[in-house]
């Protein structure tokens, strides 16, 4: 498959885009996994190419049928080429991997996703990542970026909010943060995310960019959502992961002490047993 076909890449964007919409386990915003196989859970990426090798490599899709595996936060690299970020080259070969495993891949929706989609200004290094990104696609693309540009937003507007598992562990980006906690509607899992829910101020909006959570917003949340632990993204994990409050955990898979964290989806976890599975990726070798 020749990612740099733009027209190769559109489709498989869009085709990508209805297979998120289109998976039988998904309600809404919501993937509900059974009481049975295995999950890997990643941190953000951030374009890391090594360590997205790594993880296909944990997760061995083609050898393991009951196996999961969830990836959010591909976009928006430290690395740029003459101020071009090329990051929607591994979003491509991850859409590529939902066409090939459409049931056992999941995307979640994440706040760089989205400021893409909104063409919102994150600044890093005195730059716009969302411009760099759309310079990216110019670059590889040319004359066709538009197309690509638009099936590219299409893919991030199929993307689930939630990954919910039958043990009680809820996987996200993130949840919405603690002051937005009386006026957060729940009820956005149980729903494809509209405009008005991507939008800032919109439910999808607040809760891929919530931070600093307290116990109260995993209680809140868990009794809405049937859920008891929560494994998230989003905030910093200079050691590949941070515990919050008793139930959440926070991941991280964008850097050199990055992690992923397997998990069997038959048994019952504490928050110790998931610290206590978590595998850094330093040690994976591709």
């Amino acid at each position: 498959m020749n990612l740099q076909d733009p027209a190769v890449a559109a489709d498989l964007f869009r085709r990508a885009a209805d297979a998120n919409l289109s998976d039988p386990q998904r309600s809404g915003a919501c993937v509900d996994l059974p009481r049975a196989g295995h999950l890997l859970m990643s941190g953000d990426l951030h374009d890391h190419f090594f360590n997205f090798m790594k993880l296909l490599k944990l997760a061995a899709l083609h050898r393991a049928p009951d196996r999961h595996l969830i990836l959010h936060e591909l976009i928006h690299g430290p690395s740029t080429v003459n101020g071009a970020d090329l990051s929607v080259r591994l979003l491509a070969r991850a859409a590529a991997l939902k066409l090939q495993y459409p049931g056992r891949v999941h995307f979640l929706m994440a706040n760089h996703d989205l400021a893409q989609l909104g063409g919102e200004g994150i600044a890093k290094n005195g730059k716009s990542v969302t411009q760099a990104f759309d310079d990216g696609i110019d670059y590889i693309y040319g004359d066709s970026a538009p197309t690509v540009r638009d099936a590219v937003h299409a893919f991030i507007r199929s993307e689930p909010l939630a990954v919910r598992c039958a043990n009680g562990i809820l996987c996200s980006h993130s949840l919405p943060a603690p002051r937005l906690l009386p006026a957060f509607d729940a009820g956005v899992l149980g729903r494809v995310p509209t405009d008005t829910d991507i939008k800032m101020g919109g439910a999808a909006f607040e809760m891929v960019w919530g931070r600093r959570h307290t116990q109260e917003v995993a209680d809140k949340l868990g009794a809405a959502w049937g859920t008891r632990l929560f494994v998230v993204g989003h905030q910093p994990a200079d050691m590949g992961f941070e515990e919050e409050g008793e139930t959440m955990l926070i991941l991280a898979s964008n850097h050199e002490h990055g992690v992923a964290l397997p998990i069997d989806l038959s048994r019952d976890y504490d928050r110790a047993a998931l610290v206590k599975a978590i595998v850094p990726l330093a040690g994976v070798t591709v």
